[in-house]
């Protein structure tokens, strides 16, 4: 397949601003007027960014410096290492620590500050003058590996006061003036050489996209003041990129590499731009354009143009190829059998092709995908890049590509064949997510038919599919069951005296009976669902975290947070595979259809699979700034999702990817259409 520009389109084109900039030598001005055309220049002062350092959450904070440091009051010589932390809502500080050695005890009861209603302890570096690119003057954050916490990771040195805010648990922050905070952000987000390019002109390219980051870091602040977030910001790319100054005493934002950054940084110093009604623009930039950015109607802030800068030389993602075969198309939309051709039903309307991909219908000998169902996509047609599922399964660089072997107008329909319609195809795939207080949301084929009702007691913790696909059980921590659409309830386990909180929750194949799990390895079972054992009597140190029946609800299998799977009945003892990592823990188990594999889901967001199951992919290797709390696979067996306690979810393989982050916080269990 063909393909042309990287990334959403909305905003600025980084590769299309250096091509302005080089070849067509425009002022870093034009180009962002080109860009954001809904919006004007103005400035601000230097005031403090609130960085979120996402690599440290749920970890105490270690802190060191060459020079001289304080902490609520407390006066460190240089080469000291203290630590950081919270009990029961306390701040208390550790000397002569490190990953390996929990310290001195300084004090169990610091002074705390309080923002937005959140109370946080900060380290202070005895000098003012955060622009200094002297790194014996900067706090040092010292990160340990999470997969063993006595070992250090890294060293990264940051500008400004490094400290820690209690939100249930400690959480890392960078307090740090905004010009600075660029430093750290201009050359992760662009390529410093790039001001060099075209005898210098390149330089205007990266004025631009400082002025960018600075309306960009500005704009998401005010969004996030608004509901109350404690940080601006965060350093991870769903923010923007923000590396510090030095990692392991390798510069990150000064010496002869960041000079062209820097130097576009101060010459733009407190630019921004801004809509007519004061407001600062959320200034988003990609990559690449392709040749046009995404307009209004699209998700943008900001008008699309034709981008004639993006074709600038070497740039790699102005026009590209991508192969994706036949077997990888089929497999990921089994209920088409097997691909006869591929036809893009509509486009945008800008530049080569006819413009970006809005709508498409996959034709197989079986049947036809056109998307329907799919969160955003209405009659196969979606309207911005977010919503393309097919770009979204196979990572494509950008919505904005055509298949040669296709062209588009060419007929594609379904073959004529005699043989009866295939029966394999499994249901329209579906997904719910619980929260703790009984609200559920919905998405694909899987309808709402209620929330639960929060007892005086207790909470929502475990939930299960009607077999069905057209109902649900909730179950809270007590025991108490709720059920909604064709579930029929069949009794509870409030008055059976729990000795643990209810863990999960599995539904019989028949849909006329369910299981419940507690914590201590306790099984409930109700209506058709029989009882085949459990492991509470062995008073094992490691916790049920999920249940799942087998096929034929003669068994089921119980997860353990220490990775294990013990099978009862006939559910099939398939082992445990690689046992999750060091400090991690399981959260979940999802079979596939025939019984003989199952995925085990770890809260670190790592997946194994064992059996039949196939790894599908996970983010084991990703900085995960939330802990994942559900997992729940395909009815086909050809896929999965993890879910976030925020309600953010990653699909695998043949499980579409849903809006679900809508749900927002305080997510505990997931159940799919099956």
């Amino acid at each position: 397949m063909q393909g042309r520009g990287f990334g959403h389109g909305n905003g600025l084109s980084q590769w299309g601003a250096l091509g302005y900039a080089v070849d067509h030598r425009w002022t870093s001005e034009r180009i962002v007027q080109h860009y954001y055309g809904n919006t004007s220049q103005s400035s601000v002062d230097d005031p403090d960014v609130w960085v979120h350092l996402t690599r440290n959450d749920r970890s105490d904070l270690l802190v060191t410096s060459a020079s001289a440091f304080s902490v609520s009051g407390h006066r460190f010589d240089g080469g000291a290492v203290v630590r950081i932390g919270i009990s029961s809502g306390a701040f208390w500080l550790r000397s002569n620590s490190g990953c390996g050695r929990r310290g001195d005890l300084v004090d169990d009861a610091l002074s705390a500050a309080s923002r937005r209603g959140d109370r946080y302890v900060e380290a202070v570096p005895s000098h003012s003058d955060h622009a200094v690119d002297d790194r014996s003057q900067m706090l040092v954050m010292i990160y340990c590996d999470g997969r063993d916490t006595a070992v250090e990771s890294m060293r990264i040195a940051y500008r400004g006061a490094l400290g820690v805010v209690n939100q249930n648990g400690p959480y890392a922050f960078n307090r740090v003036p905004l010009e600075q905070y660029l430093r750290g952000v201009v050359p992760r987000e662009s390529i410093p050489e790039w001001g060099a390019r075209g005898d210098g002109r390149g330089i205007a390219a990266l004025e631009a996209q400082a002025i960018a980051a600075r309306s960009y870091v500005l704009s998401l602040a005010a969004a996030r003041e608004r509901i109350g977030r404690f940080t601006d910001t965060c350093d991870y790319w769903n923010c923007q990129v923000y590396g510090g100054a030095a990692r392991d005493g390798q510069p990150l934002d000064h010496g002869t590499r960041y000079i062209h950054t820097n130097t576009a940084i101060r010459n733009t110093a407190g630019h921004i731009r801004v809509h007519d009604d004061g407001s600062i623009a959320f200034a988003e930039y990609h990559s690449s354009s392709g040749g046009w950015t995404a307009g209004l109607d699209e998700g943008a802030r900001f008008p699309g143009v034709q981008d004639l800068g993006d074709s600038t030389e070497g740039n790699p993602n102005h026009a590209w190829q991508s192969r994706i075969s036949r077997s990888d198309i089929e497999a990921a939309f089994a209920s088409i059998g097997s691909l006869v051709c591929i036809q893009v039903t509509h486009r945008n309307g800008n530049g080569a092709w006819g413009g970006r991909t809005r709508g498409l219908r996959i034709v197989g000998t079986d049947g036809v995908e056109n998307f329907d169902g799919y969160s955003g996509v209405e009659d196969g047609r979606w309207n911005r890049w977010a919503r393309d599922p097919f770009r979204k399964q196979f990572s494509l660089r950008s919505d904005w590509y055509r298949f040669p072997q296709f062209p588009d107008g060419q007929s594609c329909e379904r073959p004529p064949s005699d043989r009866p319609a295939s029966t394999s195809a499994t249901k329209r795939p579906g997904l719910w997510l619980l929260k703790s207080d009984g609200t559920v949301s919905a998405y694909g084929s899987a309808q709402h038919h209620g929330n639960g009702t929060l007892p005086s007691s207790g909470r929502f913790t475990a939930m299960a599919a009607h077999p069905g696909g057209d109902g649900y059980w909730l179950a809270t921590s007590r025991g108490d069951v709720q059920s909604f659409g064709a579930a029929r309830a069949h009794g509870d386990a409030i008055d059976t005296g729990l000795a643990d909180t209810v863990a999960a929750m599995a539904a019989h194949p028949g849909g006329d009976g369910y299981w419940l799990a507690t914590g201590d390895g306790s099984v409930f079972s109700f209506g058709a669902a029989a009882h085949w054992g459990a492991i509470a009597h062995l008073g094992l140190e490691s916790e049920v975290v999920d249940i799942e029946s087998s096929p034929t609800g003669a068994g089921y299998w119980l997860a353990l947070d220490d990775g294990r799977v013990l099978a009862f009945g006939d559910a099939r003892d398939l082992g445990c595979g690689p046992l999750l990592r060091a400090g991690a823990s399981g959260i979940g188990l999802a079979a596939v259809p025939t019984g003989g594999g199952y995925w085990i889901a770890g809260a670190d967001t790592a997946v194994h699979a064992v059996g039949s199951s196939d790894h599908l992919g996970d983010r084991r290797d990703r900085q995960n700034r939330l802990r994942t709390v559900g997992v729940a696979s395909t009815a086909s067996g050809g896929g999965y999702w993890l879910v976030w306690s925020d309600g953010t979810s990653f699909s695998y393989g043949d499980a579409p990817d849903y809006r679900t982050s809508a749900a927002g916080d305080g997510v505990v269990a997931v159940a799919a259409v099956r």
